[in-house]
């Protein structure tokens, strides 16, 4: 009987032997058969035939090299293309070339009156927080007296040790003490001169000021007073902060802000109080719109007239920005107020009918409401932008009803009711754009028939 061989030795037969060396070759062999992984390409195209021609056999097989002479010899292809150029067609062409100079003067923050006073809350509303550090730093300060403690009595017991260190540190503490206190004189003097500059300088700019809820509640209270407070001017800047807060983290608004419960204060009251405000200073005391209409060539509306393109232009900022549909239907609702302000600059109306628009055709219910009500409200002040919304509504409706499931038959049909509103505003308007559409309609029908019956 032949004697087993060792673990080393089968090892090496496994590896190296006519058996082991062949079953490594197969192996070898199969890994290399398989597809590599990575970007796919085309076979190359095959060798035309010696008489020069091309191997149409294989062209009119594999759907690509015969698909144009396909195409051509196919009715139903054709029809098929005549049919999605049609639907395409349904759509109105939009001019994207609206102009946005009606309020490009409105950069930057409205001049402010310095005595208009900023107010901390640290006073009031932090004497706990005040208490909450006091007793952190009372434990700091007990833990660094025991830290004390201990290296006093490592040098103590050094310098029994060493009688010669002792007198060394004997002979340099006088001229420590010296330096100590040369140094601390020094330092006075310095604190001295700066606290001379800052009073001999000016005072900080308004815009570089820290925001606090008490400070927009006084502001507030001044403006209700007195709409012609120079408070209404600090409020605005304000109202420019918030709607740019949370755009950028470096920018002045996120630093002047103190925190979002001031954000909340200040959109919630400029947006609700605005257009009480700005009547009161154009002395129109009922809400006729007709009068305020009448007097946009007139001095006081000239007067106010960078208060307003800022209160406008801010708002659209803050409506681009927002993204929960709870806050935009609140926003929504309290700007619909302000639409006779907008009507005054028609290009202005059209970036905003722009972005309700889009709101309207986002499938949330109370969004999708007010934003309809806000563009009814603009497009029956301003009439010139009616074609503009008929046409921005009506491809919004196109692109929504693509594709109907149970889930969005309800905002389709409530999107369909309210662009039939829209089209009652002008019966004649709407009588051309339904021609134009019923003949696009029916030529994409007659073409579905001759399709049908070619299939048939």
């Amino acid at each position: 009987m032949a004697k087993k061989l060792g673990k080393k030795a089968r090892k090496f037969a496994h590896k190296h032997l006519q058996g082991g060396a062949k079953r490594s070759r197969k192996l070898r062999s199969q890994f290399n058969r398989r597809t590599r992984k990575g970007p796919c390409f085309p076979p190359p195209p095959p060798p035309p035939l010696p008489n020069g021609k091309g191997r149409e056999d294989d062209n009119r097989l594999d759907g690509d090299g015969g698909s144009e002479e396909t195409r051509r010899n196919d009715p139903t292809m054709n029809m098929n293309d005549d049919v999605a150029t049609l639907a395409n067609c349904l759509e109105f062409p939009e001019d994207e070339n609206e102009l946005d100079g009606d309020l490009s003067d409105s950069d930057g923050y409205l001049s402010e009156d310095l005595e208009c006073v900023y107010y901390s809350d640290s006073d009031d509303d932090n004497v706990m927080k005040e208490c909450i550090v006091q007793d952190d730093l009372d434990e700091q300060n007990n833990e660094m007296r025991l830290a004390v403690k201990k290296q006093k009595k490592k040098l103590k017991k050094l310098l029994d040790k060493d009688p010669k260190f002792a007198n060394f540190l004997e002979k340099w503490q006088l001229e420590l003490v010296n330096y100590e206190s040369k140094e601390d004189s020094d330092e006075q003097d310095e604190m001295d001169s700066v606290d001379n500059g800052v009073n001999s300088g000016d005072k900080d700019p308004p815009s570089d000021k820290i925001l606090t809820s008490k400070t927009i509640s006084e502001w507030c209270q001044l403006v209700l007073d007195e709409p012609k407070a120079p408070a209404l001017r600090n409020l605005l800047n304000a109202f420019r902060d918030a709607c740019q807060f949370g755009l950028n983290s470096n920018s002045l608004s996120m630093q002047r802000l103190q925190s979002t419960e001031v954000f909340y204060q200040i959109i919630s009251f400029v947006l609700s109080k605005a257009d009480n405000i700005f009547r009161a200073l154009l002395e129109i005391s009922d809400d006729d719109k007709g009068k305020l209409m009448n007097q946009r060539n007139g001095k006081k509306w000239q007067d106010i007239e960078p208060l307003i393109k800022s209160y406008l232009r801010n708002s659209l900022d803050l409506i681009s920005q927002l993204t929960d549909n709870q806050i935009l239907t609140y926003v929504l609702t309290r700007l619909r107020t302000s639409a006779v302000y907008f009507s005054a600059y028609p290009s202005t109306s059209r970036r905003l009918l722009k972005i309700l628009i889009r709101l309207w055709a986002s499938g949330d219910q109370n969004l999708s409401l007010s934003s309809f009500l806000m563009i009814r409200e603009v497009v029956s002040l301003l009439p010139d932008c009616l074609d503009f919304c008929l046409t921005k509504t009506y491809n919004a409706y196109l692109s929504s009803s693509k594709i109907v499931d149970n889930r969005n038959i309800e905002n389709i049909d409530f999107i369909l009711n309210c662009l039939v509103e829209l089209y009652s505003l002008d019966i004649q308007k709407a009588g051309e754009r339904a021609v134009i559409s019923v003949g696009q309609l029916s030529a994409i029908l007659r073409q579905a028939s001759k399709t049908k019956g070619k299939l048939v």
